[in-house]
């Protein structure tokens, strides 16, 4: 088993770099669709960017109202489909880095 860990353990920690660039892609473009179609919900989350005002608070709302899924009670297919993908990429991330994070400690033992 560890032989498979210490394997798949490199190619783990290099996809969290591709993974974190499409999380931020498809983030911008959920942003951007909240501002325009549902300005409300973007003020709410305090007016959220990815660089600017992008304080620890805002992410950590941004970050529950995507893994609650929030987005689908506004009934916009578009925003739902992206919502979708985001939490996804957002679940699979923090899968992986926990994985990452543990897998040496355990192969150490």
């Amino acid at each position: 088993m560890s032989e498979f860990i210490t394997a798949i353990w490199p190619i783990l920690c290099l996809s969290m770099f591709p993974l974190a660039i499409w999380y931020l892609v498809e983030a911008k473009s959920v942003l951007n669709l909240l501002k325009s179609e549902h300005p409300q919900i973007w003020l709410e989350l305090g007016n959220l960017q990815l660089i600017k005002n992008n304080t620890i608070s805002n992410s950590y709302k941004f970050m529950v109202y995507i893994l609650k899924a929030d987005y689908r009670l506004l009934k916009d297919d578009k925003l739902s489909s992206k919502g979708n993908l985001l939490r996804r990429l957002l679940i699979s991330g923090h899968l992986i880095a926990v994985f990452v994070f543990i897998a040496p400690i355990v192969i150490g033992r």
